[in-house]
């Protein structure tokens, strides 16, 4: 399937039209462009995050030094902090629109929000938990304290039943993610606490080892469908760390654009991944994308050094770059698509900066803009893709119409 992004937009002024119906702000934008205005909830907005594969996002918002967590679908925003004492940190949702999360309180449980309902995770035995991942069907992966405190394992929660992972042999571990088929990776300490070494396990099987390329260290950042893992290794001598992709029990070594280390961030469900990695000489950091064997530098918006973190299904990566405006060095957003990068600051009138939070399948990049008078707002920002067809038109009027009669309620 195509990118959607960076291609002609013939019905960009009608899906525009369409967009500003539905926003609760102003949708206008450069070409080719449209987006939805979070605005503010009982206070500034200082940023969405992890939108999810469908477009549902989460993210906070903070009035005076309270934070408030909320949950965004299509044009609707619910704010979840008053509905079970939610505090502030990562949260994780899926296209269900369940949510999870920390909450504060004497017991520092993290929560599942399904429903509408609030179910607290449980313990391990000990007194937190913390949530990292969150799958399609709901199920959490996280880190709890283990009886006494002294220690950490990773968790599942399933069906309302929290699972303790258990360790390599050493004395702590946590869970990183999980993919919709309730694998999970994560890091482990070894035996003795010897090092630290990514881990993946599969439902009702026991934690395996996923080794290093050559050094003493390894670490796990994400898993996708197929069960593909990606993370960070130490070489022999422990003077370097390379990305890996570890498939079919073997541990791959991404390679690096020139310098000595590099870092996995993401991998999609094609198997590509992204990442950083040091430029020849070590003399700045660049975003990369690795498919089809081959490790692209994605380059910079001018300045030195570019950092991804996120990509969609397509291989559309999102991230921040360096780049310079009057003669400073500044951080810029980005989209980087088809070979071109994007500057994402640029696209919309009345906004001194743009900071990305991540990108999902549904057209959808999720961040926080910081407008010409100081305010901080989140916006939805949305790729307009080719009238391929009349189906595209109809779609609008149906999404007028639908909005009609929401408004008529």
């Amino acid at each position: 399937m195509r990118s959607p992004f960076l291609r002609p937009r013939a019905a960009s002024a009608f899906l525009l039209a369409c967009a500003a119906c539905c926003a609760p702000g102003p949708a206008q934008a450069a070409s080719g462009w449209g987006y939805t205005d979070l605005g503010a909830l009982d206070g500034s907005f200082v940023g969405p995050a992890s939108p999810a594969e469908t477009g549902i996002g989460i993210g906070q918002a903070f009035a005076a030094s309270l934070g408030t967590a909320f949950s965004y679908s299509g044009s609707n925003a619910t704010d979840i902090t008053t509905l079970n004492g939610v505090s502030g940190g990562s949260y994780f949702v899926n296209a269900a629109g369940q949510v999870a999360g920390p909450a504060y309180g004497t017991s520092d449980q993290a929560f599942l929000y399904a429903g509408g309902k609030f179910s607290t995770i449980g313990s391990l035995g000990g007194t937190g938990t913390y949530v990292t991942g969150l799958n399609a069907s709901g199920e959490v992966v996280g880190y709890g304290s283990a009886a006494g405190n002294a220690s950490t394992h990773a968790f599942t929660y399933v069906g309302g039943k929290i699972t303790d992972l258990k360790t390599l042999g050493g004395s702590s571990s946590s869970a990183i993610a999980v993919n919709d088929a309730g694998q999970v990776v994560g890091n482990s300490n070894t035996a003795g606490d010897a090092a630290s070494h990514a881990f993946l396990y599969n439902k009702g099987g026991n934690l395996v080892d996923l080794g290093t390329l050559g050094g003493s260290s390894s670490s796990a950042t994400a898993i996708n469908s197929s069960g593909i893992v990606i993370g960070s290794s130490t070489l022999a001598g422990n003077a370097a760390k390379h990305a890996f992709e570890y498939s079919a029990g073997k541990l791959v070594d991404l390679g690096t654009l020139g310098g000595t280390n590099s870092t996995a961030i993401a991998v999609n469900a094609s198997g590509a991944v992204i990442g950083n990695a040091s430029t020849a000489g070590n003399g700045s950091t660049h975003a990369f994308l690795f498919a089809g064997g081959k490790m692209t530098d994605l380059g910079t918006l001018g300045g030195p050094n570019s950092y991804a973190l996120g990509m969609d299904s397509f291989g559309d990566v999102v991230g921040l770059s360096d780049t310079v405006v009057n003669g400073v060095t500044v951080q810029h957003s980005f989209l980087y698509s088809k070979g071109t990068m994007v500057d994402l600051s640029t696209l919309f009138p009345g906004v001194k900066s743009f900071v990305v939070a991540g990108i999902n399948n549904a057209m959808q990049i999720i961040g926080a803009a910081t407008t010409a008078n100081g305010t901080v707002r989140g916006l939805v920002v949305s790729a307009v893709p080719e009238a391929d067809s009349a189906a595209m038109v109809l779609a609008g009027f149906a999404l007028l119409a639908w909005t009609a009669r929401r408004r008529r309620r």
